[in-house]
């Protein structure tokens, strides 16, 4: 749980098993520390909003994996708002399409962008690159920018807490597929009692 100089691990240094991932949690919140963790004190010095874990990420691969057997689209899957792209480098080698990851790096949250996630607005993505599927995970507490691409009609995947994601933009009220699962865990959850307030929705959108 620690580093050689007593620091917390960075839990997304390495994709670890969901047990690993979730007793680290328990203890970081039993330091009462959850929220200085996520805001980038931990060894990685990296701010986390959705916690990754081996099991999470093979369920949205899975997922995403279906969708573009329905959608038959030859079009990239793209990843939008992607922060430090950690999500798409995690899902890159499980899923058999090729991923192009973006992020408009306007410098909210102080997040460090990797030189390969491109500079670039999330609706000209989507213009730019024609996807087959867009993924969002924590989508900006103020933005509407996922209500314009389901509007597009692409297939799109929205991770994130609701009560702090796109909350006035309706998303939550259009008709999606959620997909409920233990393994979704995020920076606002309960850990200890298991209260996890993160969802995963899927915005079909398939002709």
């Amino acid at each position: 749980m620690y580093t050689s100089s007593g620091e917390f691990i960075d839990v997304h240094s390495e994709l670890l098993h969901f047990d690993q991932v979730l007793e680290l949690f328990i203890h970081i919140e039993k330091e009462g520390a959850v929220k200085e963790y996520c805001n980038g004190a931990n060894a990685g010095g990296r701010w986390i909003f959705q916690i990754y874990s081996r099991e999470f990420i093979e369920l949205v691969s899975n997922t995403v994996e279906k969708i573009l057997i329905e959608s038959k689209h030859p079009g990239p899957v793209l990843e939008v708002m992607s922060g430090d792209g950690k999500l798409s480098e995690f899902l890159k080698p499980l899923v058999d399409r090729t991923m192009i990851t973006t992020d408009a790096k306007t410098g909210r949250d102080n997040i460090e962008h990797p030189k390969w996630v491109e500079e670039i607005d999330a609706v000209e993505a989507h213009s730019k690159y024609d996807p087959s599927l867009i993924i969002i995970s924590w989508e900006p507490f103020y933005s509407t920018t996922s209500i314009e691409l389901v509007e597009k009609g692409t297939p799109l995947i929205w991770i994130g807490n609701p009560e702090s994601c796109a909350v006035g933009s309706g998303i939550s009220k259009l008709p999606s597929v959620q997909i409920d699962s233990e393994y979704l865990l995020c920076r606002h959850d309960n850990f200890t009692d298991r209260k996890h307030l993160s969802r995963f929705r899927a915005f079909l959108n398939l002709v």
